[in-house]
């Protein structure tokens, strides 16, 4: 019996200890995204704009075709910004829901909170908490029917108005209680304190059609509707109405052809009428700034700003927007800020010289959706990407782990670096050169640049369009053709070695000086220029004989190389390879439909870590419903799987075409950085359990 107890109990024993030894690794995995959509200002869209306490603008800016965007703090002292996005934080809404993106209208409720009316109903935010303090408010949750707010106002007793789809809303944030008022509303608001105690709650129609202007009283709970007659009010102008001292701008009816004209109702009842509006006659507004005492600042339809000092306007010259402006804004130093739709951007006026700076998402974000390749500089946090913003506008983008800098060739306003190549718009490779720290970058079909953070230099010789580049360990420069051929710079020489096939990739081998590996689909090559050792599809009879190919490359701290095959149309040409150049022995380590232990039917290996892993890509040929990142460390596989069909989605992989992916270690961990087919760049954090002794 107790011969049979210490049995059973030696046997538990091993059982956990080799299960231990199995057991997948405890590892946390973190994903972050760069997109235009969650960098910089977050689209040239841009609705509405708030001065915050500090002094930096808040801003609404998305991408009305990518539907992503939100919020976005400039914090001007650190030239960064701070980005709420729907791409970061879900609450705000997904992409496929026009309109939850672009935001309408900021307001404080004077208790920290800012209050963002959207297309999709409004969002709360606590300044102090930031984003994880957000909540959205629509039909499940308020008396908003989750349509557009087109405007929103704090009125003096606290309570919150928006106005917009369904009407005129109101929340009282001492009780929680929401109200529905239907029958008023629709676009403009404002809350005006009146001199004798309470306030009034102005409201304009949807539209700019000839309709009364409708007036609420909070003392008596009546509504007063104005008919568009000389003498009474016609529009709300500007999503801020009211000045400091309680003064109403508003637009107002005079003579006999139902004219308008800029007007002013005091608190108490009267008008200040001339020498309103401004001495060029009965111009339309585009925007209004109320401030002070009957002060205010306004651009007017010739697009001139103008200012008001409580007696005299004063032309302060053009404003060098080039579409709407929806909203303006100023701040305590008197500097004047303004946004708007129809890729217009955002502006800032200093008030002492007049200069206008300009901030779009060519100047200010990681502005390609569709970013090729990317470079990770081993001296420093940069990271650089090639990048194109549209036609004809585009370079390459630099991030410095704080804020993203553009080298474009048009619309950098100042703040973008150098990017001096007419016509080429986009870099089709970039590099950051271990021995130097040199940036080479290849703007499509222009050669080999090198840049030294001040100019560019270019390389002699060399393809007009490079697949990538990398440096071996004797500091020689190697590059592939985008349509073939291998070769390295050298002492200002480009010296051709070999016309190989196609490549993507070309890695440098950890082992042999002076030594690369390329793959160029049906070869698999290292060479240092002299020595050549290669392995053929040929060299698999059974793979080449139903049409396989090489894909993928990652070679391990051995030197030892892990690649993939794949067959167009069917599976039979699917495998993993292992190719050990010290013996020349290559095995096919699994095959789809024989020992296949990963998802989907396919691999593509694109890098080794140093905790052992390989990283590959797996996909299946159609239906395309099994795709994206694993891992495999020879005894455990992770996975990552991307959308089923490539929709909208972030939280995990975005998507399953990665054209390059790059590997940056630091004391306890890994970034995995990925330039995502339509997804921008994304970054797969992994950081190692204290004692894990990996």
């Amino acid at each position: 019996m107790k011969q049979s107890l210490k049995f059973i109990l030696t046997f538990l024993l091993v059982v956990r200890v080799l299960s231990t030894a199995l057991s997948a690794p405890t590892d946390k995995f973190s994903w972050r995204y760069f997109r235009p959509g969650n960098t910089g200002i977050q689209g040239d869209y841009n609705e509405t704009i708030w001065i915050g306490p500090d002094n930096d603008p808040w801003i609404g800016g998305y991408n009305p075709i990518a539907e992503e965007g939100g919020i976005a703090k400039f914090i001007q002292a650190e030239n960064r910004w701070f980005n709420v996005s729907n791409v970061d934080y879900s609450v705000i809404g997904n992409a496929n829901e026009v309109g939850v993106s672009r935001a309408t209208d900021i307001i404080d409720d004077g208790h920290g909170n800012l209050w963002i009316g959207t297309w999709r109903g409004v969002l709360r935010m606590n300044l102090l908490q930031g984003p994880k303090s957000l909540v959205k408010f629509g039909p499940l949750n308020s008396t908003l029917p989750g349509g557009m707010v087109a405007d929103c106002a704090l009125a003096p007793d606290g309570t919150l108005w928006f106005s917009g789809d369904n009407g005129l809303n109101r929340y009282n944030p001492t009780t929680n209680v929401w109200t529905s008022i239907p029958g008023h509303g629709g676009d403009k608001i404002a809350a005006q304190p009146k001199s004798g105690g309470g306030y009034y709650i102005w409201t304009s129609p949807p539209g700019y059609i000839q309709s009364n202007v409708d007036r609420w009283d909070s003392t008596t709970n009546t509504w007063t509707s104005f008919a568009p007659i000389p003498g009474n009010p016609s529009h709300l102008v500007s999503k801020q109405s009211v000045d400091a001292s309680g003064n109403l701008w508003i637009r107002r009816w005079f003579g006999i052809e139902n004219e308008e004209r800029l007007d002013c109702l005091r608190p108490n009842g009267t008008w200040v009428a001339p020498p309103l509006p401004p001495p060029n006659g009965n111009v339309s507004v585009a925007a209004l700034h109320p401030f002070g005492n009957l002060q205010a600042l306004m651009v007017d339809g010739f697009m001139q700003l103008q200012q008001f000092n409580g007696s005299t306007w004063t032309n302060l010259g053009p404003v060098p927007h080039s579409s709407w402006i929806d909203d303006l804004d100023r701040d305590v130093n008197g500097n004047v800020w303004l946004c708007g739709t129809g890729k217009g951007g955002a502006l800032r006026r200093d008030a002492v010289t007049g200069f206008w700076q300009r901030y779009r998402v060519t100047n200010t974000s990681q502005f390609d959706f569709f970013n090729i390749e990317l470079a990770l500089d081993p001296h420093s946090k940069n990271v650089f990407a090639t990048a194109n913003a549209s036609s004809g506008i585009g370079g390459m983008v630099k991030f410095d782990g704080n804020r993203w800098t553009g080298y474009v060739t048009d619309l950098g306003y100042g703040l973008t670096g150098p990017w001096p190549f007419p016509g080429c718009p986009q870099s089709e490779a970039v590099y950051v050169r271990p021995s130097n720290g040199r940036v080479v970058a290849n703007p499509i079909n222009n050669f080999s640049h090198e840049f030294d953070g001040t100019s560019w230099t270019q390389l002699s010789g060399g393809p007009d369009q490079v697949g990538a580049y990398v440096e071996d360990s004797l500091g020689r420069l190697w590059c592939t053709g985008h349509y073939g051929g291998v070769g390295y710079f050298q002492n200002g020489m480009y010296n051709f070695v070999e016309s190989s096939g196609w490549s993507s990739k070309v890695m440098r081998d950890p082992k042999r000086p002076g030594t690369v590996w390329v793959n160029s689909g049906y070869e698999i090559v290292r060479t240092d220029g002299n020595n050549r050792f290669s392995k053929g599809i040929g060299d698999f009879p059974d793979l080449a004989a139903v049409g396989a190919f090489f894909q993928g490359l990652a070679v391990d701290s051995s030197g030892t190389v892990w690649v993939g095959t794949y067959a167009p149309n069917t599976t039979a040409g699917s495998a993993l390879i292992k190719i050990n150049p010290n013996t020349g022995v290559s095995q096919v380590v699994y095959r789809y439909g024989v020992n296949w232990p990963f998802r989907g039917q396919i691999v593509q290996p694109m890098a080794f870590t140093p905790d052992g892993r390989l990283w590959m890509l797996y996909s299946k040929e159609y239906p395309f419903d099994d795709m994206g990142l694993c891992w495999w460390d020879g005894r455990h596989i992770g996975n990552f799987p991307a959308p089923p069909n490539g929709e909208w989605r972030f939280g995990g992989l975005p998507h399953y075409i990665i054209n390059d992916l790059e590997v940056r270690s630091f004391l306890g961990g890994y970034e995995l950085w990925m330039t995502c087919y339509s997804r921008g760049i994304a970054v797969l954090t992994v950081r190692k359990p204290v004692g894990n002794g990996r």
